[in-house]
């Protein structure tokens, strides 16, 4: 059903679809001498143009006669500019056809003459064939041709005649005089062009050819429109996959938004540039004030935004078109647009958003914006986003005049840092220094360099700064002495020589006999576990305290520090079952935290599961932390991930992969701190792996020397002698070996050492010398927290099945078929049985599987 002749007053909003309908029927009312004018208005991109143009070809196949002309706001004072297009499209140029007009093309008797001579001339044309005359932009002609085509529409009642015009609509303008005309007309009509709704978006995608979006997706379609034509097509046109779901603004979206800004007017522009740089929560009056505009000036801008499909209630529809909006400032005008809206903000005291046009736009001259900058990058770090701090704190840093506020902001900048990349620092640490004895950094920041120099291999410096501070501790808030303190026990701890001085201060014990771990700071709980680790070894009671730690820090977004201290009191205790357990819930709770946090977990990980004999676990941890942070990055730390990594390749067979970790570069002075002793035994095991006995026992023996120079020869994480034994038995020095292989007994006897599996080894090391066992030297009884390899008893069935093949010569590709399993699970049980067996391949499996006891169900 053809829709209804809009008459007189009669105003109808419609999509495209329905416009083109009544256009077509008012050209067929016009081709049978019912003459018709209509005029088209909507705002910009709403299908105006199409319309005219869909209409102009319909005229042209049914044998109408079409003139067409654009009017052009260049042309506006043009007079008959109009006129003239349309008859030198009639081949009757208005120089010749037409009497010229007066100069404002209004009241002369010349421009009379026009207007007559006009009519009579697109009447004559109609009486030859139907006559379609068509303007686009019509809103830009001038005024002497509106007197002409408005003169014609009043008598185009008898003619054969259909006048079209395109008006654009502006919805912070009154209505126009070709409004007034065709609404008080019975021979016109007005049909307003209004947005796409979802079921016409759909009929627009249904029309595609070829592939197309879904039509359940319609309601996207629309919503990234706006329900403009304009910038639908403009999205159709940027798809790369013709069926995609979901619109993806692209090159053809954003010119057609810029398109859409240009015609608005200066102070709609403005607007739409202020919306841009203040926000999504910005209100009109924000943005009259932020612009210095009248009120209720934005009101109408956004209006008009609104009716173009940009914004929906004063917000950007799309990302796309703000980022357009902005790229249309000049650099200079969008920083003093975000300078402006900080001030404009900070008055309002939304100080989160303060920062955010801070950084955009360049500090200004008041002095809150560098309160605002460092309060902001502090809350980000607490909230684990670290790049924001950086963000505000480089601009903050750039901004600083004053030399002490200078110094501070760097320091806040180096902390903020060392969360993305512990490399940055470096850069920063000398200059940060000087300004520590120059005094221009707080105490607290004093602590916090110590840190750093710490984990960047600079203890001396280290040291220095502990020397500056100690005159004035008794000074110093209760906090920042604990803080103090607590650099103090990890100085000691990883630093056993260099840290010495500080290994039996006694502030900590007074602290333990106050307070329970768990209840106050989590920090100074981590050095107190970490200087009873110390002082007493890895006891009941400090493996308690460990406990508690954990338990009351892991599910608040644990510190790392406190972490570490806790984990490593398992370590040195061999409960690297409980170990891993914490390892695996850390890292389950972490994914949300930085790189530098992750990574250093994945490396505590990668060192327990590389002593449990889960060398596939251990290798991906330690992957992932070299990932995460890279080598350079680590300081005196890297030893721990890159001796996990040297660790399980050694198991699994891979020398070359061993052999690359020896090829990063490692500091110097890690080798007088903790990560480097687990660094010499690592690279002992694989000289030992790989025959290179000489090389093996030399990184033993300096393991035993450092052990002993730092009191540490209570860890069993970090056990030597039993590999040493191994050394000097390949090397035909039996006695030395039983020396060692008896001074492990009796550790192991006398309850210092808890290892079951170095008991079983150095027994299976004198069998291979053919000494008898002690007395009382049976198998190690099973157990949870046997660290590295377990004993015999530790072999699950699914483990003895394999061992047992590859005993009886099976390759692990037959072992494979036989057992219904993967090569690759063969491979993993097999090492986890020479790992748990403490032997070194299949040749010796025959001699220690009869000692082998029945696996766990559980394991199987």
């Amino acid at each position: 059903m053809k829709p209804a002749i809009l008459r007189g007053a009669s105003v109808a909003t419609a999509d495209g679809g329905r416009a083109r309908e009544v256009l077509e029927d008012l050209f067929a009312r016009a081709r049978e001498g019912q003459g018709r004018a209509v005029l088209l208005t909507g705002a910009a991109g709403m299908g105006k143009t199409t319309l005219v143009h869909e209409l102009q070809d319909h005229a042209l196949s049914s044998g109408a006669r079409v003139l067409t002309a654009i009017a052009s706001r260049a042309e506006r004072d043009l007079p008959m500019g109009v006129v003239g297009q349309l008859t030198a499209a009639a081949g009757a140029p208005v120089d010749t056809a037409l009497p010229p007009a007066g100069a404002d093309g209004t009241s002369t008797g010349a421009t009379l003459q026009a207007v007559d001579a006009f009519h009579r001339l697109m009447h004559g044309l109609a009486e030859r064939d139907p006559l379609v005359i068509t303007v686009d932009d019509a809103h830009e002609m001038d005024a002497a041709s509106r007197h002409c085509l408005l003169y014609l529409v009043r008598r185009v009642g008898s003619a054969r005649i259909l006048v079209v015009l395109g008006e654009r609509a502006d919805t912070s303008q009154p209505g126009s005089a070709l409004t007034s005309e065709f609404v008080r007309n019975p021979r016109c009509a007005l049909v307003q062009l209004g947005r796409l709704s979802v079921t016409a978006t759909a009929a627009v995608l249904a029309a595609l050819p070829g592939p197309r979006p879904a039509p359940e997706t319609a309601p996207l379609w629309q919503r990234a429109s706006g329900g403009s034509p304009l910038l639908l097509r403009a999205l159709l046109e940027d798809r790369t996959d013709g069926a995609a779901a979901e619109p993806a603004a692209g090159e053809a979206f954003r010119l057609a938004v810029r398109h859409l800004l240009d015609q608005l007017d200066p102070a709609a522009t403005r607007t739409a540039h202020g919306l841009a740089v203040l926000g999504d929560d910005a209100t009109t009056a924000d943005l009259d004030r932020l612009l210095d505009l009248p009120g209720g000036t934005a009101a109408r801008a956004v209006a008009a935004m609104d009716a173009l499909g940009l914004t929906e209630d004063g917000r950007y529809r799309v990302p796309a078109v703000r980022a357009t909006a902005l790229a249309e400032l000049a650099p200079e005008d969008r920083a003093a647009l975000h300078r402006a809206a900080a001030r404009l903000l900070y008055r309002q005291a939304a100080t989160g958003e303060v920062a955010r046009h801070l950084v955009a736009g360049g500090p200004v001259d008041e002095s809150w914006a560098l309160a605002v900058l460092r309060d902001t990058a502090e809350q980000a770090l607490r909230t684990n986003d670290p790049e924001r701090a950086l963000t505000c704190l480089r601009v903050a840093h750039d901004g600083c005049s004053d030399p002490r506020q200078r110094a501070q902001v760097r320091a806040e900048l180096v902390q903020a840092e060392w969360e993305v990349d512990p490399a940055a620092v470096r850069v920063h640490l000398p200059g940060l220094v000087e300004d520590h004895r120059a005094g221009l950094l707080g105490h607290r920041q004093s602590i916090r360099l110590i840190a750093h120099l710490l984990w960047h291999g600079r203890p001396e410096e280290a040291d220095a700064l502990f020397a500056d501070l100690d005159p004035v501790e008794d000074r110093l808030p209760e906090d920042c002495k604990a803080q103090l303190e607590t650099m103090r026990v990890w100085f000691a701890h990883s630093y056993p020589v260099l840290g010495a001085r500080y290994r039996e201060h006694t502030l900590l014990d007074a602290a333990a006999l106050r307070r329970s771990v768990g209840a106050l700071d989590p920090q100074a709980d981590g050095a107190l576990v970490l200087h009873a680790l110390m002082s007493e070894g890895p006891t009941g009671s400090v493996l308690e305290t460990a406990e508690r730690l954990l338990q009351g820090v892991v599910l608040h977004d644990p510190p790392v520090a406190p972490t570490i201290a806790a984990l490593a009191t398992y370590m040195h205790a061999a409960r690297l079952d409980r170990a891993a357990d914490w390892c695996d819930l850390l890292l389950r709770e972490a994914e949300g935290r930085t790189p530098v946090v992750r990574a250093i977990l994945a490396a505590a990980s990668a060192a327990v599961e590389s002593r449990l004999g889960n060398f596939e676990v251990a290798r991906r941890r330690a992957d992932l932390a070299l990932t995460l942070v890279g080598p350079t990055s680590w300081g005196i730390a890297i030893g721990v991930p890159l001796a996990a990594k040297v660790l399980a390749c050694t198991a699994q067979g891979d020398r070359e992969g061993a052999a690359e970790c020896f090829r990063v570069p490692v500091p110097d002075v890690m080798f007088q701190t903790l990560p480097g002793l687990h660094y010499l035994q690592a690279r002992g095991r694989y000289h030992l792996s790989v025959g290179r006995y000489h090389a093996a026992l030399g990184d033993f023996h300096a393991c035993r020397d450092l052990m002993a120079a730092w009191d540490l020869d209570v860890s069993t994480s970090l056990s030597w002698r039993v590999y040493a034994a191994e050394a000097l038995i390949e090397l035909d020095s039996p006695a030395q070996a039983r020396e060692l292989l008896a001074e492990e007994l009796a550790r192991q006897g006398d309850g210092s050492g808890g290892n079951p599996w170095l008991k079983e080894r150095s027994l299976q090391l004198l069998d291979r010398l053919g000494d008898p066992r002690p007395a009382g030297s049976a198998a190690a009884a099973p157990g949870r927290g046997v660290p590295e390899e377990s004993g015999p008893e530790e072999l699950s069935k699914a483990e003895q099945r394999v061992a047992l093949l590859a005993s009886q010569g099976c390759t692990n590709r037959e072992i494979a078929a036989r057992l219904f399993v993967t090569a690759s699970t063969v491979e993993q049980h097999l090492t986890r049985a020479y790992q748990k067996l403490g032997v070194r391949g299949r040749a010796d499996l025959p001699a220690v599987l009869g000692r082998v006891p029945a696996g766990r169900p559980a394991d199987s």
